[in-house]
């Protein structure tokens, strides 16, 4: 094998894009691995300058102390702790993603692996159970195992010849410690695209009904496809944009730490009125399994932030479009494809809902302004349409089931 100063090691940290930290965590997990970021910079210039030092280092070969000196040239201040933790995590990342690239190429040669733990006191004990593991390269397990797992991570993996694995001996599958899969870490193998030759194999292997398990893997296929989508439809972030959205991640998640950051950007993009691709699309006709997959997640991130966030006024009122008012006959009813943001009541034409009490999101709970958001699904029926003062208002009841 190579020493590891490896041309993989360079070339995935060159590779990968830099965004600003909330943007980074909004990502898919698949989109992140491609991507990376530094907490606390607030600046593309700040965050370029700091990851550029990263590569230098993986090229030179150069020490902590030569990385916190280019970071102090270049007029940045970070806390000397966490300047380690982001020199470290980023060079092993790199590391770790040339690492498994060359030892696939060399599996004809060296078909197993040994996950190699450091056995001192600032070793993780999950990670210390995981030492001296040996399994065959294809092995699933290194899919979600394969260092480093988690900031700081000095773990590694030794690749291993027939000969080497039978003499260190092969870790029988009901000796496998259980020890969690960080699937929430963005830089193991299974984000490295193997997800589908791992379902494959699973289902090779599996006596349960084949045709069930394909279906299955559609299902996974279509989440994976959904989730690049979704990243795909929100709006460029600029400083507004950045503020409230860490403003309502602060408010929100303390009251639900389950309510995922991607539902967070959703609501964003409706609230500052930046939704126009995800409206659109949510309107369009599409109908493949990615699609229904995409809109269900946004049904349900949506209840999540209501569930947490509810608005308790039973008459809500605010502007509307012009496009939404068309829409509007008396004695109809009306089904949101897409969420319906109520705010102000400036405009000529007006929509007054009655019934409201709990159905929507109130604004003002996230420090995201004033108004409510209705979300996907929700029916009207069109009560009246009056000129009062100069405006045209339309009365609509929400139908609760």
């Amino acid at each position: 094998m190579q020493p590891v100063t490896f041309l993989e090691a360079l070339q995935y940290a060159h590779s990968k894009k830099i965004v600003l930290p909330d943007e980074f965590y909004s990502m898919d997990l698949k989109t992140r691995q491609m991507a990376t970021t530094v907490s606390f910079l607030s600046s593309l210039e700040q965050l370029e300058t700091v990851i550029k030092a990263v590569n230098k280092s993986i090229v030179d070969g150069g020490t902590f102390k030569e990385f916190q000196k280019l970071i102090a040239d270049s007029e940045i201040i970070l806390p000397k702790h966490y300047l380690d933790n982001v020199f470290r995590t980023n060079i092993q990342n790199a590391y770790g993603h040339g690492r498994w690239q060359q030892q696939q190429r060399n599996k004809a040669k060296r078909p197993y692996l040994m996950y190699s733990a450091i056995n001192d006191s600032r070793v993780r004990p999950a990670h210390l159970a995981l030492n001296r593991i040996v399994l065959p390269i294809e092995h699933s397990f290194w899919l979600t195992h394969y260092p480093p797992l988690g900031f700081r991570c000095r773990c590694t993996v030794i690749a291993l010849t027939e000969a080497q694995a039978l003499k260190y001996g092969v870790t029988p599958e009901d000796q496998l410690p259980e020890v969690a899969a960080e699937l929430d870490w963005s830089s193991h193998p299974l984000q490295f695209g193997e997800l589908e030759s791992l379902v494959d194999k699973k289902i090779g292997a599996s006596s349960l009904d084949k045709v069930y398990l394909l279906e299955q893997k559609q299902i996974i296929k279509a989440e994976w496809t959904a989730s690049k989508k979704l990243t795909s439809l929100f709006a460029p972030m600029n400083d507004k944009s950045r503020d409230l959205f860490k403003t309502i991640s602060d408010t929100v998640i303390p009251l639900d730490p389950k309510i995922r950051p991607s539902a967070i950007r959703t609501f964003l993009d409706y609230v500052q009125g930046n939704d126009s691709a995800l409206t659109g699309y949510l309107n369009s006709a599409t109908s493949s399994l990615a699609d229904d997959v995409l809109k269900r997640w946004l049904i349900t991130d949506m209840k999540a932030i209501q569930a947490v966030a509810s608005n308790t006024t039973s008459t809500v009122i605010g502007n509307t479009s012009l496009a939404l008012a068309a829409t509007l006959e008396v004695g109809k009813l009306v089904t949101l494809d897409a969420p319906l943001l109520m705010a102000g009541s400036g405009s000529n034409i007006v929509i007054q809902i009655e019934n409201a009490k709990g159905l929507g999101i109130d604004l003002e709970k996230l420090n995201a302004g004033q108004g409510v958001l209705f979300p996907i699904g929700l029916s009207f029926e069109v009560i009246s349409k009056e000129m009062i003062d100069g405006k045209v208002v339309y009365k609509l009841k929400a139908l609760v089931i």
